[in-house]
């Protein structure tokens, strides 16, 4: 009898989180996460984290289509690595970057280039929270008392919110770096 597919998941999760965290932390600890990016205008920590959010949003979209082909063990795991991946990418590439979102007043959100951040932070902690639920379900980690019954929508949602959080991310590139 093999590992169970639940097992797999988590477990191929959790090692790319650790590989995605250990690069970004490396970076940093090495004092190169400033240094000049791959995309030119960038440090190449942000062109980094660009290059795996796009990749992010199409495993996640790969995902759907395994879905629809009824390859449902497969999603599982697709769905729950880059899920992890996504994780570990805003808690050690994203959380730290918010230090480009410092406001003086609250008057500093007039303008769009203060909002930008803050939309793209709202929208990805709603998004990351989703994910993270359907993945603990999906994988049977919550109490079946806390599953909800309307998971499919969530997960349309979900995947919706992923692509809006990477375009904000790539406006947010833009406004950072090259603008």
């Amino acid at each position: 009898m093999g590992i169970p597919v639940k097992k797999i998941a988590l477990l191929a999760g959790a090692a790319a989180a650790c590989a995605v965290a250990a690069i970004v932390r490396g970076l940093r600890a090495a004092g190169k996460a400033a240094s000049g990016g791959f995309f030119g205008p960038g440090p190449i920590a942000a062109d980094l984290n660009l290059t795996l959010e796009i990749a992010l949003v199409l495993g996640l979209s790969a995902g759907m289509f395994l879905a629809r082909r009824a390859r449902f063990e497969t999603h599982r795991v697709n769905q729950t690595i880059w899920t992890l991946v996504n994780a570990a990418l805003v808690a050690c590439a994203m959380i730290p970057s918010l230090g480009h979102t410092k406001m003086a007043r609250l008057s500093d959100l007039a303008h769009w280039s203060a909002v930008l951040p803050w939309l793209h932070v709202a929208i990805g902690l709603l998004t990351l929270t989703g994910a993270l639920w359907l993945v603990l379900q999906m994988n049977d980690i919550l109490p079946v008392r806390w599953h909800v019954a309307w998971w499919k929508t969530l997960m349309r949602f979900t995947l919706a919110g992923y692509w809006l959080v990477a375009l904000l991310g790539v406006l947010l590139y833009f406004q950072w770096y090259v603008g």
